[in-house]
């Protein structure tokens, strides 16, 4: 491939979860960075590197101080607060995603050291149970990494001005960049999905879609989406889903299997073994840049 020599087109990133405590210009920084780093190690140091803003929406959510009613507003809370009791809805759905994440027979009941610590009371036994399935699927800690994502999930899907609330930030900012490049981290591709079944991406402006990380493997969360429970691509989106070998979220595997209509391509990457759904990992990878130069060239 040709080496770039200038830069064109803007990139709107969509972040996941565990950004409660950065904001939008360290976001733009860190995975303005990252993806600096995968083109420079694949084009050389005169590669062009696309300008990229990440809107942040995490503080739209967050308990309120007095009586527990959530609300929204500005802050840096989490999406969710971990230590807020689940009611019987969120807990069947929690349920129901970690089965799917690690069937199998469950360990005696009881706390479970090594996914929780201390037995944490506003986690269900039920709950508790399912994660130390997890662990003993996948690794330790995978129960207590996926579970802070399936909670924020739930929310994001059942709680209906969040979800419109988010998505107004995120498009807002599309709208006003121009950008017709979408990089969506974890439930970032979640919520960039179901933009466009809602046609709030404007599609076919927006013509490239790169997932990293992303939850909707999960049949669970496709069931809380609009349409089926498969993946639609529309038509002339450009879906390109990077995946990487030890990432709890994606167990490795990526999203082709689950798609009924439209292209999608997967893609496997290596992210190391510290943070393998690291976002930053996933956007310094040279397969993700090769993705950004040709789409920015088809913008």
């Amino acid at each position: 491939m040709n080496e770039i020599t200038e830069a064109d087109g803007h990139i709107v990133g969509v972040h996941g979860i565990g950004q409660g405590r950065t904001n939008e210009i360290r976001l733009a920084y860190d995975w303005g960075n990252a993806l600096k780093r995968g083109l420079t190690r694949r084009y050389g140091p005169h590669a062009a590197i696309p300008s990229l803003t990440v809107p942040h929406y995490t503080g739209l959510y967050r308990p309120d101080a007095v009586g527990g009613d959530r609300r929204l507003g500005p802050g840096d809370a989490e999406l969710l607060a971990t230590d807020e009791p689940m009611d019987a809805d969120e807990e069947a759905f929690v349920t129901q995603a970690l089965t799917a994440y690690a069937p199998g027979p469950l360990p005696e009941a009881g706390p479970h050291p090594a996914t929780l610590g201390a037995p944490l009371p506003y986690i269900p036994n039920a709950v508790t149970r399912r994660l130390a399935a997890a662990d003993a699927r996948h690794g330790r800690g995978a129960g207590a990494k996926v579970l802070v994502l399936i909670r924020q999930a739930y929310r994001y899907l059942h709680e209906e001005e969040v979800g419109q609330q988010i998505r107004k930030v995120i498009r807002a900012e599309i709208e006003r960049s121009g950008a017709r490049i979408l990089i969506a981290h974890s439930l970032g591709s979640v919520i960039a999905y179901d933009m466009l079944q809602r046609r709030e991406l404007q599609d076919p402006d927006t013509h490239t879609l790169i997932t990293c990380g992303s939850p909707l493997g999960w049949l669970t969360i496709r069931r809380g989406l609009p349409g089926d429970a498969h993946l639609s691509v529309p038509e002339p989106l450009h879906w390109q889903n990077f995946h990487a070998n030890g990432d709890p979220v994606t167990g490795g595997v990526g999203l082709a299997h689950v798609v009924t209509s439209g292209l999608l391509l997967d893609a496997r990457v290596s992210n190391g073994v510290a943070a393998p759904h690291d976002a930053v990992r996933y956007l310094s990878q040279a397969p993700l840049a090769d993705t950004v130069v040709t789409r920015t060239a088809a913008s």
